[in-house]
């Protein structure tokens, strides 16, 4: 870490809603009877909690009145879980939209410190945290954020603030409360950019108790990861909250040439919130956080190489091979991503009545992003190529919620109006290495131009390498934008009879981006021609680009609740996702794309059986997508166009089972999806067809119609038992398993062999002890427990022909983790 930040955050808690009266259903199973004289538990309110993946902000359902002696108690409950979905606090039950809620401690206890482990318990989603671009993905709907220029296809909520960049995402996930998951089209309430759902991570609030709590985790790769969090009331009006973190990891693969490790990382960590109950109805809340970790860049490994770029790869290093599995690669620049951010918010809540609130929310974030990488991944000097990335927004929300009457029917409401500007900047330069003459005289060379039948003199010259030359040779580019958003929302839930609920929303809003994109080349101008940058004499060029969209986003629904406990709902929800420009691109043509529309038509059930030991949710979809956006990478840049048409259908299922026995719960998921381009006959050919195509005689593009998109697994599922057991009446133990399937899938547009990805199941599995009022525990902890071999991308290699790079997902990984709470 190379800089020292103070940061003071002001947050309060939001107040809870009533606890949901209690209702009776009867035994239908033997499986869920209840018993008389259950065994003892080492915690059972931990152990609910933990099941429910309920968080800390659940209401718990009121206690009955003491029974006689001789009269049985009830059976284990379902803790309710207060969620944010529709931007008022509702109990996940009345809620009308695919949402899988995961608390903090469930998180902790599965040691997913990171945002790509939430992948594995909730269904549908692929969660991707390069250090330099993150991708997330919902139902086949995936941001590659390469391009800076492309939006994020779901939405970042943290501590109520929208974050328009997805590089946000590893900084704060320490001291969480909850994450909630949104699946599906969310632009009514959350506005643009959120066409395939919403990710929504609240923090801790401070607490009126002192308090705090401790952990320390130590793990494989020489991790070290330090968890602190303290609150503290200053007053009985003033609340505050702080937590830090501080995290090292050395890195799975081994670089032999650079003798490190990739990707290497340290992070620190920091947030500050503070509540203030201003009277009976204002309460305040402020808060911030600051983030900087440094990453050793990239864990790229060479796979598949052509025989002749491998050969002369390893005329530079002998110990260069092509094994994307064996956590072994080997390049000479020692590349690193620095990352820096900072996020405030201001909020203020304001009680107009008894039914009524306002909200105003103001939000600050800004970005810094710093990397350089090996551009050809090999010991050889080639290209490298610096990024730097800064981005800064404002954001402000006046929001409005409440209840009235409507024609004698009650109603409640949200609505309000939202203004966003935000500034981007990014500067790009590729430049050739040393060896550049060298390789452009192999074998290798040669094929990597076109020759076809290569260098006839590529054998000597491997023998008898050319002397290093720098040719001064590279391209540089600059993208600056600014974007402005103004929006007004509103969505209606009309209770047309005490059951039947109609559920009406529209959002219209407006943004303008304005863009400057320029070019320049310096040296021979062989960067330029490798990178496909205009031809001569227009190699430099300056292009001004703009946009004005307007975003409509309606939804209508309707919900039947039978009962508290079992309700249906179907909706109707249309989002949008803004057009932009190819930010980094070296060519003046096809710099714009336009906006994609999906419209999302689903059904669902959640309920909660058996005497509210098992809560099941249910989920049809079927979206149509038009004008898709999608990156394709061409060995130099991720561009951004659109497809044509695109279908995204399936079924999904969340389930919460608090067994007879107290000593057992299970959590589980499963999506069973099709994510389809329906229309795509112009498609980029892979490499191995465009090796066998002439441009100047045919039309290179292949038709992906009917095809699967990237990243888009047919099956995911998740199982997570626990088995929790008293030890005496001061310790209990705990033991779980994680078991998370993922089917096959391709890892690239143009769906090339070498990207298609065969399913796999990961298992994870721990062990923890500790005292029954939680004062203290130690978990032990093992991830990827069968060490299975998968990829997490792919992608054509950057100047060897007919080669291709590629990332494996983290091996198996031990640690041990110690906790205390007062």
């Amino acid at each position: 870490m190379n800089r020292t930040r103070l940061l003071i955050v002001l947050l309060g808690a939001v107040a809870l809603l009533p606890a949901l009266a209690q209702n009776d259903a009867e035994e239908l199973d033997f499986l869920f009877e209840e018993r008389s004289e259950p065994a003892p538990s080492p915690s059972p309110d931990k152990t609910d909690q933990r099941a429910a993946q309920a968080s800390p902000a659940a209401v718990v359902l009121p206690e009955e009145d003491t029974p006689p002696v001789d009269a049985p108690r009830r059976g284990r409950m379902i803790e309710e879980i207060v969620v944010t979905a529709q931007k008022t606090e509702q109990t996940l039950q009345e809620v009308p939209v695919a949402v899988s809620v995961v608390d903090g401690q469930t998180l902790r206890d599965a040691g997913v410190f990171g945002a790509a482990g939430i992948e594995n318990l909730v269904p549908n989603i692929e969660l991707d945290t390069d250090a330099q671009a993150p991708n997330i993905g919902v139902r086949g709907f995936s941001t590659d954020s390469y391009n800076v220029g492309l939006e994020p296809s779901v939405g970042i909520i943290v501590d109520d603030i929208p974050l328009g960049r997805t590089e946000f995402i590893p900084d704060g996930l320490y001291d969480l409360q909850r994450v909630e998951v949104l699946r599906g089209p969310q632009g009514t309430l959350f506005g643009k950019n959120t066409i395939a759902g919403v990710l929504i991570f609240a923090t801790g609030a401070p607490e009126p108790e002192p308090g705090g709590s401790l952990l320390l985790t130590g793990g494989e790769e020489q991790e070290q990861r330090l968890e602190a969090v303290f609150n503290q009331p200053l007053g009985e009006s003033l609340l505050a909250r702080g937590a830090l973190l501080a995290w090292k990891n050395g890195g799975e693969i081994d670089n032999s040439f650079l003798d490190r490790r990739e990707p290497a990382f340290e992070q620190l960590a920091g947030r500050l919130k503070f509540s203030y109950d201003a009277g009976d109805r204002l309460q305040l809340r402020f808060g911030g956080q600051l983030a900087e970790i440094s990453t050793h860049y990239p864990n790229w490994q060479l796979y598949d190489l052509d025989e002749d770029a491998l050969e002369y790869a390893r005329s530079k290093d002998p110990d260069t091979e092509d094994d994307p599995f064996d956590e072994h690669t080997s390049f000479d620049l020692p590349g690193t991503v620095e990352h820096v951010t900072d996020l405030y918010h201001l909020a203020a809540d304001y009680q107009l009545g008894d039914r009524h609130d306002v909200v105003g929310i103001v939000g600050r974030a800004t970005l810094e992003n710093e990397f350089r990488a090996d551009f050809d991944v090999s010991a050889a000097d080639l290209a490298r190529v610096s990024v730097l990335h800064t981005y800064e927004q404002n954001s402000l929300e006046l929001r409005f919620t409440g209840s009235a009457g409507l024609f004698g029917r009650d109603f409640e409401y949200v609505g309000g109006l939202f203004a966003f500007d935000s500034q981007m900047y990014i500067q790009v330069d590729v430049e050739l290495g040393e060896d550049i003459v060298d390789f452009g005289l192999s074998p290798a060379g040669a094929e990597a131009l076109g020759a076809p039948d290569g260098n006839p003199l590529g054998p000597i010259l491997i023998a008898r390498p050319v002397p290093p030359a720098d040719l001064m040779d590279g391209i540089f580019q600059v993208f600056v934008q600014d974007t402005r958003s103004l929006a007004a929302f509103g969505q209606l839930t009309w209770s047309l009879t005490d059951q039947l609920d109609l559920i009406a929303g529209l959002r219209a809003g407006n943004e303008k981006k304005d863009a400057v994109l320029s070019v320049t080349s310096r040296g021979p101008g062989i960067t330029a021609f490798v990178v496909g940058a205009n031809d001569p004499p227009d190699t430099d060029f300056v292009a001004p680009l703009d946009r004005r969209e307007d975003e409509i986003s309606p939804k209508l629904g309707l919900r039947y609740a039978f009962h508290d406990d079992l309700s249906v709902y179907g909706s109707w929800t249309r989002g949008t996702k803004s057009g932009g420009f190819n930010a980094i691109s070296f060519n003046s043509q096809d710099l714009e794309f336009e906006p994609e529309r999906g419209d999302n038509f689903e059904l669902g059930m959640k309920a909660r059986l058996f005497d509210r030991s098992l809560a099941l949710n249910l989920t049809l979809y079927h979206t149509d997508v038009s004008d898709m956006q999608v990156v394709n990478f061409n060995g130099v840049s991720f561009d951004v166009f659109n497809a044509a048409e695109s279908v995204l259908e399936g079924f999904e299922a969340d389930i919460t089972w608090l067994s007879p026995w107290d000593w057992l719960a299970v959590n589980g998921a499963l999506a069973i999806a099709r994510a389809e381009y329906d229309s795509y006959p112009d498609a980029p050919q892979n490499a191995e067809q465009a090796a066998d195509c002439n441009p100047d005689f045919e039309d290179c593009t292949q038709d992906l119609s009917g095809r699967t998109l990237p990243r888009a697994p047919k099956i995911t599922a998740s199982l997570s038992p626990t088995i929790s057991l008293p030890l005496g009446r001061a310790l209990g133990i705990e033991l779980a398993a994680d078991i998370s399937h993922r089917g096959e899938q391709y890892l690239t547009l143009d769906l090339d062999s070498h990207a298609f990805q065969r399913a796999y199941t990961l298992v994870g599995a721990r062990i923890s002890l500790g005292a029954q009022d939680e004062r203290w525990g130690v978990t032990l902890r093992a991830s990827n427990l069968t060490d299975v071999d998968a990829l997490g991308f792919v992608a054509d290699h950057n100047l060897y022909a007919n080669s291709y790079f590629a990332t494996q997902i983290p091996p198996r990984h031990l640690s041990l983790t110690l906790s205390a709470n007062w």
